[in-house]
């Protein structure tokens, strides 16, 4: 095989007769579009479970909360009944 036959078989490897550029094999993009609904689902999960984490905690702090100025007896400061 001489030089002008080499790149000839180079140019033919990267491109088909008509010159335009093949496109990348179709194998990897079901895998691609899998692993992105994977990764998707476990932030919405993450997201959704620290979220409700948080909530319960600040329902439960704001129970605390109501519980203590209700058990309290003495009147707020600034309202002084004279």
């Amino acid at each position: 095989m001489n030089a002008s036959q080499a790149a000839r078989a180079a140019w033919l490897s990267c491109c088909n007769q008509s010159g335009v550029q093949l496109g990348l094999p179709e194998g990897p993009r079901p895998v691609q579009a899998a692993v992105l609904g994977v990764l998707s689902l476990l932030v919405l999960c993450g997201v959704l479970f620290l979220g409700g984490g948080l909530l319960l905690r600040t329902q439960g702090l704001r129970a605390l909360l109501a519980l203590e100025q209700h058990a309290s007896p003495e009147a707020e400061p600034g309202s002084e009944d004279s």
